[in-house]
C-alpha cells in the first residue's frame, strides 16, 4: 500500500467526524471513480490519481473559503497559545480564491471550485 492510500485510508478510518473533509474526501472519491468508469476490472486493484482526488477536494471546499463569509469547520484548538485554521490549507485555498475572483472580475459562486479545476484542464490556461 502507498504512502497516499495509507494517509486516505486513516482519514477514513480513525479521523473523527467532526467536520466536513471526510464527506469531501469520500464524494471526491466517488467522482473519481466515476470519471473514470470505463476502467472497471474486477480483478484487478485499483488506483486512485491524488490529483484527481485533489482537484475534487478542492472544488468541494471552494464555497468553505469565502473571503469574507469563511465556513469553519469544527472547533478551532490552540497550538502554542496559537488558533489553528480549522482546515489546514485554508489559508492556501482562499489565496487561489481572491487570485481566481481578481481574474474572472467577481465574486465567485460556490460552484466556481468546478470550473477553476475545469479550466486549469485547458493547457493554455494551465501555463497562465
Amino acid at each position: 500500500m502507498s504512502e497516499g492510500n495509507t494517509i486516505i485510508s486513516n482519514i477514513l478510518k480513525h479521523d473523527l467526524k467532526e467536520t466536513s473533509y471526510k464527506i469531501a474526501l469520500v464524494r471526491a472519491i466517488n467522482d473519481v471513480v466515476l470519471n473514470f468508469s470505463n476502467l472497471r476490472n474486477l480483478r484487478s486493484d485499483v488506483a486512485v490519481p491524488l490529483r484527481v482526488l485533489a482537484e475534487f477536494w478542492v472544488a468541494y471546499y471552494w464555497p468553505f473559503v469565502k473571503p469574507n463569509e469563511p465556513i469553519l469547520q469544527g472547533r478551532r484548538r490552540r497550538l502554542k497559545n496559537r488558533l489553528r485554521d480549522d482546515i489546514l490549507f485554508r489559508s492556501e485555498l482562499t489565496e487561489l480564491r481572491l487570485q481566481w475572483e481578481q481574474t474572472v472580475g467577481k465574486t465567485s459562486s460556490p460552484s466556481d471550485g468546478f470550473f477553476l479545476i475545469n479550466e486549469l484542464k485547458v493547457p493554455r490556461t494551465y501555463k497562465t
